[in-house]
């Protein structure tokens, strides 16, 4: 099984709404996602990027998390106050049937 590398662009540390509750990474996987293709993709927001891969015919799940940084597990707050060095991140499973890495990429932009 294939997994696509990490790409990490826009790095921001500027909070996408205000409000929003504090969301951990999800670490199982469902069942139905383990045959599909994966891409993570890093923004200033997760909730804006999961929100737009969440909309893609060929896009079964889009997962917020955090990449890199110092902190094991960091809160909502420590990363979008620029204290850990984490990057807010999207982790996107995908049919690479329905929709090509390629696509996903011009999404992002």
């Amino acid at each position: 099984r294939h997994t696509i590398a990490l790409i990490f662009m826009g790095l921001i540390f500027t909070q996408c709404a205000s409000g929003q509750k504090d969301k951990s990474t999800e670490t199982t996987t469902k069942p139905k996602l383990q045959n599909l293709e994966t891409a993570y993709f890093a923004s200033g927001c997760f909730w804006c990027v999961e929100a737009i891969y969440e909309s893609v015919i060929g896009v079964e799940e889009a997962v917020s998390g955090y990449s890199g940084g110092k902190e094991k597990n960091p809160t909502y707050r420590q990363v979008s106050g620029g204290q850990t060095g984490h990057a807010e991140a999207v982790k996107v499973y995908y049919d690479p049937e329905m929709v090509s890495f390629k696509t996903l990429v011009k999404v992002y932009y």
